[in-house]
């Protein structure tokens, strides 16, 4: 028969003596205190979060002239942040589902942000030839480059005229010409626009007839744009097909899992299933930028 040591004897009996109401009152200050901890901190990202998405809502809006309260958008992306991931838990019972919800509410706001933006600037490209060719006709009728861009911002669509209307509004604040064409440029990054500010600085600095070059421009910019929807038709079965092979898998999985519950069940409730599905996400995506980057032809 084995007998304890004296060291052990002793644990046991230093455990022994210790009182329970202590133990109590240990565990229960230091869950306070994590608590206390989680929601200082929770308080300060709030506010972070907050204040960095006003802030950022509030710019991206304003560059886009589209005039809202940040202060709502906020508010209802937090509901959005907290019930809908909640109501996919519940209604699914699949805690992945929810998080990846959760995710999607994320990263939302700043996807849809660069679509629209995006979508604007191409849609100022498209534009652009037929502005740059009133803006010759105005001027080879006798105005000036100011009164060809005025009559072309109150006769032409937005969102170019929208540009150009803040252009003169620079320029009535005491803004050079040149500073606010160049703020124009930076407001729309794309060559076109690059090319047009070029060509009216250079015609200011060296001379020369400035009609004729916005001519030129618009009958370079629109071959140019006649060249891309081209490339884009051709190329559409291939983009179509990224999109097609991307969403696939997608469907397949929702319908064996409808279809198919129990066997489908250990995916989205086991570790092994939440790790199948965390690289079949990956190589999805990674699978899909992949076919954007073959199909992305630049003119």
């Amino acid at each position: 028969m084995a007998y304890p040591s004296i060291l052990e004897y002793s644990a046991s009996k230093e455990i022994e003596q210790v009182d329970p109401r202590v133990i109590a009152v240990i565990v229960f200050a230091s869950i306070s205190l994590l608590a206390y901890v989680a929601i200082s901190n929770s308080g300060v990202f709030y506010g972070r979060y907050r204040d960095t998405f006003t802030t950022t809502a509030t710019f991206n809006l304003s560059d886009m002239f589209m005039f809202m309260d940040a202060r709502k958008l906020f508010m209802a992306n937090v509901v959005a942040l907290v019930i809908l991931p909640l109501f996919v838990w519940l209604a699914t019972g699949n805690p992945i589902l929810g998080v990846g919800v959760l995710l999607l509410l994320v990263f939302l706001p700043r996807k849809a942000y660069a679509w629209m933006r995006q979508r604007r600037i191409d849609k100022i490209q498209a534009q652009l030839p037929d502005g740059l060719m009133m803006i010759a006709s105005s001027m080879r009728a006798g105005l000036g480059f100011a009164p060809a861009l005025e009559s072309l911002a109150r006769d032409l669509d937005p969102p170019l005229s929208q540009e150009f209307s803040l252009v003169l509004r620079e320029q009535r604040m005491g803004i050079k010409p040149d500073e606010a064409l160049e703020n124009f440029n930076q407001r729309v990054p794309i060559p076109d626009v690059t090319l047009f500010v070029s060509a009216v600085g250079i015609s200011r600095d060296v001379g020369g007839n400035l009609a004729e070059s916005m001519a030129s421009l618009s009958d370079t910019l629109r071959r140019r744009l006649i060249m891309e929807g081209k490339v884009k038709a051709l190329t559409a079965q291939g983009r179509l097909q990224g999109i097609v092979m991307a969403l696939l898998p997608v469907s397949m999985v929702t319908f064996l899992t409808l279809a198919y519950p129990e066997t489908m069940q250990p995916m989205f409730h086991t570790v092994i299933g939440w790790g199948v599905v965390a690289i079949a996400g990956v190589m999805e995506f990674l699978g899909y930028k992949m076919c954007q980057k073959i199909m992305s032809i630049d003119v």
